[in-house]
């Protein structure tokens, strides 16, 4: 198929889930980018603005048009950045874009406060921190709720590694405080909080969640709700026009509705997959399980599905730097929360999205020793 990827952005694709690491770890950035594409089936910076299914072509910005046989919009998303008075000064940075990094890189290099603010402590908020404090900063972080990782931990996990972090890092977390104004004086940056607190640093990193990349379907009939929403075959509602990614909305093996799943695994396999049928297969997505896998601070933390919920039958384990936390329903997973070893990552989630009784081996799931090897062992035994 004679392919071209059209992109906003300046560089070849890479890995967007090792921006945080880049700044840590120079050779990060060489291993990011996932393969060089042609010059001439890749069109960088020159986003797509317009797209016309009747006709079947999409408008660049450049002015330039591009025909299609078949369409795959995998725009994915933009990082959120709320309503704050100086929110667009200069010393502000968001993470999404390797452009991102390198402003950031310059904003630390060019200033003689090793402090860093960060908006939000979330799974990127969390991963920038931890990275920056590789490099010596000392971090602030104001969280808008009373915990942090507040998408993913129940309250008793998010004290814990609260708790961890704070004895072996310089950070510190204001925790129900929002962001007043951001200003900016001689190459520092000035964060005023609600409670009247003021913090000082380098720079404010923004880290309060994404929005999908969907205005330049504004003014087509695809359907769209917070993201593109898709069918059981990453088809739109448009014949011919497919998705995948960030801005993709699929539906969600536990709570049973369309969401979006902004999880690299899930990217890749819905690339995978849409790429198959926009060549004339048939194959179906199976529902996600949304989940995370996060190294940070020292840690690894595990969760998926509504770990972070008290439903259903909940088994817990709880020790010194140790919390693990299953949730079954009928026997099927339906969430979990792991600070601690885990022998088989995959396992969890295919369990969860095959919705296969697990409850005889409930043990092994909570102590991390839970293998693909269990279904066989079923069906031989059976």
């Amino acid at each position: 198929a004679d392919v071209k990827v059209v992109s906003k952005e300046k560089f070849q694709p890479y890995g967007k889930m090792l921006l945080p690491y880049v700044l840590s770890d120079s050779l990060v950035k060489n291993s990011m980018f996932a393969g060089k594409i042609d010059e001439n089936d890749l069109i960088l910076n020159d986003p797509v603005i317009d797209v016309d299914t009747q006709n079947k072509s999409v408008k660049a910005l450049s002015g330039r048009i591009f025909s299609y046989d078949k369409l795959l919009i995998s725009t994915g998303a933009d990082s959120y950045l709320p309503d704050i008075d100086g929110i667009d000064n200069s010393r502000v940075a968001a993470v999404r874009y390797l452009s991102d990094i390198e402003k950031i890189e310059r904003l630390i290099a060019s200033s003689d406060k090793r402090k860093a603010v960060i908006i939000g402590a979330g799974l990127v908020s969390t991963e920038m921190g931890y990275a920056l404090s590789e490099l010596g900063l000392s971090i602030d972080f104001v969280v808008h709720s009373n915990k942090i990782l507040s998408q993913i931990l129940d309250q008793y996990a998010a004290d814990m590694v609260e708790k961890r972090i704070m004895q072996n890092y310089p950070v510190k977390f204001f925790k129900g405080e929002n962001v007043l104004s951001i200003e900016e004086n001689k190459n520092k940056v000035y964060v005023k909080l609600e409670s009247g607190k003021v913090l000082e640093g380098c720079c404010v990193i923004v880290g309060r969640g994404v929005v999908p990349n969907v205005d330049m379907l504004r003014n087509t009939n695809i359907a769209i709700n917070k993201g593109v929403a898709a069918d059981k075959h990453l088809k739109t509602n448009i014949d011919d026009v497919y998705t995948a990614g960030d801005v993709a909305e699929t539906e969600d093996a536990v709570f049973l509705d369309k969401r979006i799943h902004a999880i690299w695994p899930a990217a890749v396999e819905q690339a995978k997959i849409a790429a198959k049928n926009m060549l004339g297969l048939n194959i179906e997505y199976k529902p996600e399980f949304s989940h995370n896998l996060v190294p940070i601070f020292g840690m690894d933390i595990f969760s998926g599905g509504i770990g972070k919920e008290d439903k259903f039958d909940v088994y817990t384990i709880k020790r010194d730097n140790e919390y693990r936390k299953i949730i079954l329903e009928s026997g099927v997973l339906k969430g979990f929360i792991i600070l601690g070893e885990v022998e088989n990552y995959g396992a969890y989630t295919h369990f969860a999205r095959e919705k296969i009784d697990v409850s005889s081996i409930k043990d092994d799931l909570l102590f991390g020793t839970a293998s693909f090897n269990f279904p066989q062992r079923m069906k031989h035994a059976i």
